[in-house]
C-alpha cells in the first residue's frame, strides 16, 4: 500500500481541515500496513531480560542494511553466501578487497545464501525458535558478500569513480535457539530465455522448484517456511509464491498484488507454512512492459528482469537454489521457430522457410508481439524448462539433464477476496483462520526488531566475541574464524 502523508506546523485555517499550502511537509512511501506484529507473548518462562547481542558487521539472530551516507542511490541488493568448508582458494580470495562478479572461480563455490537485503528493506529478526548457525569449528568459515549496483544517471566514466563501503551488520547470540535456519532462493535463472515483450500491461512468467529436488532434499517431517523476501527489478508488479501437492494447488504461501519494486521488504508470515519433500513450489511474477517498446531479457543488470522469492526456513537442508530455465525448445516455439543452426558466432534460423537465414536476434526484435502475445505466452506456460538444483556441494545429483513440464494441477486454488468486515477482527494470530487470510490475497507481515527468544541447545556455540566490519566491492569473500580464538 502507498501512504500518502502531510503535516504542517500551523493549525488547519478552514474547519475542512486543509493544510496551508506553503511550509507544508509532505511525502509518500510504500508500506505493509495490514499486518500484525509477531512479537513473542510474555509468560513465566520467558521474563528473563534479553540477551546481549554481539556484531559481526556474518548473522544468527537479526541483520540490518549498513548503507554509507549518499550511497543509497547506488545500492539494488546484497547477498551474504556462505563458501564451501577449508578451501585453500577462498583463504586467499578473503585477503583482497573483491572482485567483479561471476568473474571469479571462487565465486562459483559460494552458493548457500546466510542473509540478504534488497532495495527499502529494513533488516529482519528470526523467530524466538529459530536462527542461522555459524559455527567456524565445524562449519563454513568464509562467506561472499555480493553486492549489485544501479547507476540511473551513468554516472562511470574515466572522469568519476564513486567508492562504497556499505554492508550488512549481522547480529548473533550465544544462547542458542532451537532449530537452525536456512534460506531457499526459488525462480527463473536470470538468463536471456526470460523474455518479456513489450507493451504489455501483464506478462507472467514463472520459475519451479520441481518435486524431484525437494524429494531429495527435504525431510518426511517437512520444513517450515516462516518468511519471504520477493525480488524482480523495475518491471515488476505482482508476486505469488505458489505450492503445488499431489496435483492440488494450496493456498500461496506469500502473495503481492500490489508489488513495488523499490520496496522489497521482508514478509514474515504468521505461522510457519509446512513443506513436504514432492511439493512443487512455484515463483510466479507478474510484469508491466507498457513502458517499453523493446523486449527486456531475464539478467541480472537492473534494466534486464528477475523473478525471485528467498524463503527462511527451519529445520535447514542441503538445498539452498531451486530455479528453473525455459528449455531452448520452448523458447522457439514460441517465437514461431523450428530449427536453427549455429553459424561461427550467430544463431541463424533455418525453419520454417518463411524465416530461413533470420537470426535469432533478429527474430527476437521483429516479432509481432501484439498480435502473437498470448500464443507466445501460452507456448511458455506449457513448455518444458530445465530444473536447477543447487546445494552447498553443488549440483544436485540426479538432476542435471532432467527436463520438466508444468506440474499437473488436478484441484486449482481459487483466491477469495475478502472485505475487510469479512475478516472478523479482533483475530486471534494463533488461530487456524488467521493463517488461511495470510496465505491467500493479503499476506501480512512486519519486519520484527525484537531480539528475545528462548535458548535452546542444538548448534554449535561461537567460541567468542568479535566484531569484524563488511566492506564492500562488488564480490567480496571474508573469513568468519577471524578473532575467534
Amino acid at each position: 500500500m502507498q501512504v500518502v502523508w502531510q503535516y504542517h506546523a500551523k493549525e488547519p485555517a478552514s474547519v475542512a481541515g486543509v493544510l496551508p499550502g506553503h511550509g507544508a511537509v509532505r511525502g509518500s512511501r510504500p508500506l505493509y500496513l495490514v499486518q500484525r506484529d509477531t512479537q513473542p507473548k510474555r509468560s513465566s518462562h520467558n521474563q528473563e531480560s534479553e540477551p546481549i547481542l554481539k556484531t559481526w558487521d556474518v548473522l544468527n539472530q537479526q541483520y540490518e542494511p549498513v548503507i554509507e551516507p549518499g550511497k543509497n542511490t547506488y545500492l539494488h541488493h546484497m547477498t551474504l553466501y556462505e563458501c564451501p568448508i577449508n578451501n585453500l582458494q577462498l583463504e586467499e580470495a578473503s585477503k583482497t578487497t573483491g572482485s567483479t562478479c561471476y568473474k571469479d572461480d571462487n565465486a562459483t563455490q559460494c552458493n548457500t545464501i546466510a542473509a540478504t537485503w534488497s532495495l527499502g528493506s529494513e533488516g529482519f529478526n528470526y523467530p524466538p525458535e529459530a536462527g542461522y548457525a555459524l559455527d567456524p569449528d565445524n562449519g563454513s568459515r568464509y562467506y561472499m558478500l555480493e553486492t549489485q549496483y544501479i547507476n540511473p544517471q551513468q554516472l562511470v566514466n574515466d572522469n568519476l569513480v564513486v567508492s562504497d563501503s556499505s554492508g550488512l551488520r549481522l547480529y548473533y547470540t550465544d544462547q542458542l535457539r532451537l532449530h537452525d535456519a536456512g534460506i531457499l532462493s526459488i525462480g527463473i535463472d536470470p538468463n536471456w530465455r526470460h523474455i518479456i515483450p513489450p507493451g504489455q500491461p501483464e506478462v507472467v512468467s514463472e520459475g519451479h522448484c520441481i518435486a524431484e529436488c525437494t524429494g531429495q532434499t527435504i525431510p518426511n517431517s517437512g520444513i517450515n517456511m516462516f518468511a519471504v523476501i520477493m525480488h524482480t527489478h523495475q518491471l515488476g508488479r505482482k508476486i505469488r509464491f505458489r505450492q503445488i501437492r499431489a496435483g492440488e494447488e494450496l493456498p500461496p504461501i506469500a502473495s503481492d498484488t500490489n508489488y513495488d519494486p523499490t520496496y522489497q521488504e521482508y514478509r514474515k508470515l504468521q505461522r510457519p507454512v509446512k513443506v513436504y519433500p514432492g511439493d512443487h513450489l512455484v515463483a510466479e511474477c507478474t510484469y508491466s512492459s507498457e513502458s517499453r517498446s523493446t523486449i527486456t531479457l531475464g539478467g541480472l543488470m537492473t534494466r534486464q528482469e528477475t523473478c525471485l522469492v528467498s524463503a527462511l526456513y527451519y529445520p535447514r537442508i542441503e538445498l539452498s537454489i531451486c530455479y528453473s530455465l525455459p528449455s531452448l525448445p520452448t523458447v522457439l516455439q514460441s517465437l514461431g521457430v523450428q530449427k536453427v543452426i549455429q553459424d561461427s558466432t550467430l544463431v541463424k534460423i533455418q525453419e520454417p522457410k518463411s524465416l530461413s537465414g533470420m537470426t535469432l536476434e533478429d527474430r527476437l526484435i521483429s516479432y509481432d508481439w501484439e498480435t502473437s502475445f498470448q500464443s507466445f505466452q501460452e507456448a511458455t506456460r506449457v513448455g518444458t524448462f530445465m530444473p536447477l538444483c543447487w546445494t552447498s556441494k553443488g549440483v544436485l545429483q540426479g538432476t542435471e539433464s532432467l527436463v520438466a513440464h508444468y506440474p499437473r494441477i488436478l484441484y486449482s486454488y481459487e483466491e477469495s477476496n475478502l472485505a475487510c468486515s469479512d475478516m472478523g477482527y479482533p483475530m486471534d494470530a494463533e488461530s487456524d483462520e488467521a493463517n488461511a487470510v495470510e496465505r491467500g490475497q493479503l499476506v501480512r507481515s512486519k519486519v520484527s526488531r525484537s531480539s528475545e527468544g528462548p535458548t535452546a541447545a542444538s548448534s554449535p556455540s561461537i567460541s567468542g566475541p568479535f566484531s569484524l566490519p563488511l566492506i564492500l566491492g562488488t564480490t567480496l569473500l571474508v573469513g568468519l574464524a577471524v578473532g575467534l580464538r
